[in-house]
């Protein structure tokens, strides 16, 4: 559903006047006491995600009515990457966006104000997301991408630095492959098609892929020891609307902290959410593999700053950033 859009003026109006003396907050680390939004006046957000299992918190907090209980009268966009969302927040396009710790530091050190609030979802579990090839290509492997083409959903992402490791450890490097940008829903047509040799995706599109002869030659999310630990996906907003707008980034993050406490403790609900927001049958929905998503949501500056090595390996960063833990969002931030 949609909903009027209003900016930070009417967030600050929707707050109360206590609640203006307070900082913002982490999921795990709110005071005892804290100051809300009132329900019968919202406040219009807009928040934008992809159209993947990772993202189904989101869709199960509008559908549960947390949002609606937190004061948050929320849109949903769909966005072609995280990278570009951390764009679109920074021009007010969005109030929060679906995005990773690569898209935040690569932002940042270009210039732009951004503060991750919630931790979404991590690796380590075989099948949350894939490169998949045709059936009889000739792609089975690693290997058989030397001198091919391989897709991600954008450059200078969390996929691009993830697919480098991965191949890395297989024995190839950057250059013995190009990599282009091929948008999640759009993957396995390229890759059937032979635009691509390999495509890189999340669920559900692994199990829509199967289903059009695509089968997985390479599990990213379990590829090696440190991507096995890594997180996957976050939620994240402009510095400056966190820092004028607390009470609104709290009540966002309390109701994604509900509706992840959903996903988890009851897997069927992800299942159920999925068709509504992808081209999953329900059918389908109920084979994919569930992502890992985070119960903890409290921003991890440790995982960042090991993100932010292996950015700096591959070459998305020039040097390492000062003090990381300043792009996520706590109390008194």
């Amino acid at each position: 559903m949609t909903f009027p859009r209003t900016r930070t003026a009417t967030a600050v109006a929707a707050v109360t006047i206590a609640g203006l003396a307070l900082a913002g907050c982490s999921s795990s680390g709110a005071p005892a006491a804290q100051e809300t939004l009132d329900p019968a006046d919202p406040v219009s957000i807009t928040v934008g995600t992809l159209a993947a299992g990772d993202y189904a918190p989101l869709y199960l907090a509008e559908q549960e009515g947390y949002f609606d209980d937190e004061g948050l009268d929320v849109t949903i966009e769909t966005i072609a990457g995280g990278a570009v969302g951390v764009t679109q927040v920074v021009s007010g396009e969005l109030d929060f966006t679906a995005g990773t710790w690569t898209n935040i530091l690569l932002a940042v050190s270009q210039g732009l104000e951004l503060q991750v609030v919630r931790e979404g979802s991590s690796a380590g579990k075989e099948g949350v997301n894939a490169l998949i090839a045709l059936d009889g290509s000739g792609i089975e492997s690693a290997e058989d991408l030397r001198g091919e083409t391989v897709s991600v959903n954008t450059l200078g992402s969390a996929t691009e630095l993830q697919i480098r490791d991965c191949l890395a450890s297989e024995g190839l490097e950057p250059g013995d492959y190009d990599l282009v940008e091929v948008p999640f829903p759009d993957t396995p047509a390229a890759v059937s098609q032979g635009r691509v040799a390999a495509g890189f995706v999340p669920e559900p599109f692994i199990t829509i892929g199967s289903s059009q002869g695509l089968s997985p030659i390479l599990y990213p999310a379990v590829c090696n020891e440190d991507q096995s630990n890594s997180t996957v996906v976050n939620w994240s907003t402009s510095r400056q609307f966190a820092e004028q707008n607390p009470q609104v980034v709290e009540a966002f993050v309390r109701a994604m902290d509900k509706a992840t406490e959903l996903a988890i403790d009851d897997p069927s609900s992800v299942s159920s959410i999925l068709p509504t927001f992808t081209t999953l049958t329900p059918e389908l929905a109920e084979a994919i593999v569930q992502p890992n998503f985070n119960r903890e949501g409290t921003p991890d500056v440790e995982n960042a700053e090991f993100i932010m090595g292996l950015m700096v390996d591959y070459g998305l960063l020039d040097e390492p950033l000062d003090d990381v833990s300043q792009y996520a969002f706590s109390a008194g931030g």
